[in-house]
């Protein structure tokens, strides 16, 4: 698995160090958390296209300002977004770096 350079020092690729790392609980908690993410935004696609069409005859709305309801959501998105990674740059970042979570943890 490990190759050794000339200079005496051991080296292993990205896939062999990936291999070497193993699958542990925080890779399980990460896959669930990011999982739920996906799920939450399906859900909110599915949403939008229930509640447009609903919103289009309840409000006699045309095409157009039905379509500019649904973009003021992304639009709401993309500032959110943008704004939370400023206060997570700021105030959510470890300033020691990352903890290590090994096998053992």
């Amino acid at each position: 698995m490990l190759s050794e350079i000339e200079d005496g020092v051991l080296s292993f690729t990205v896939d062999e160090a990936l291999l070497s790392i193993e699958f542990g609980k925080f890779q399980t908690f990460v896959l669930c958390y990011a999982g739920m993410g996906w799920i939450s935004e399906a859900m909110e696609m599915m949403l939008l296209s229930f509640v447009g069409p609903a919103v289009q005859l309840e409000w006699e709305l045309s095409s157009q300002q039905e379509s500019l309801i649904t973009s003021a959501v992304f639009a709401g998105m993309l500032l959110g977004a943008y704004a939370w990674g400023i206060v997570s740059d700021n105030y959510g970042r470890r300033q020691d770096g990352f903890p290590f979570y090994g096998p053992n943890n």
